[in-house]
């Protein structure tokens, strides 16, 4: 549980353009939609007995990082994500820069989402 993080959402849309010769602009062709591209901003306060500490929180970075570490997608739920259907995310990418003048370590992570899907063939 993350209680202290913003989400940044965007997507590209795959669109095949095509010159024509004496036409101004081009034709589009619409192919898909691509992934989501996910940036997340998160804040990680150190905690004991359920009350943020006066201390760095090494012990929430530690085990952000191992989470952050797996090979797998990673099951979200916020009502921001449930509006564009996001329900698995998979990190790309982390990043953060020590902060010793507070108490709070920011940690930005990239991530793209990620939907479960069949590939069926009729060529066996």
């Amino acid at each position: 549980l993350i209680n202290d993080a913003t989400v940044t959402i965007s997507r590209e849309k795959h669109i095949v353009r095509t010159s024509l010769v004496g036409l101004d602009g081009t034709i589009k062709e619409y192919i898909s939609n691509g992934d989501y591209d996910i940036s997340i901003t998160v804040g990680i306060v150190a905690v004991k007995d359920g009350q943020i500490v006066d201390e760095y929180p090494e012990e929430g970075i530690r085990e952000l990082r191992e989470f952050l570490e797996e090979n797998k997608p990673i099951k979200v739920a916020s009502t921001f994500f449930k509006i564009f259907e996001i329900d698995k995310i998979v990190i790309t990418r982390f990043s953060l820069k020590q902060e010793t003048h507070s108490i709070r370590q920011t940690i930005e992570l990239r991530a793209l989402s990620d939907v479960d899907y069949v590939i069926k063939s009729n060529e066996y």
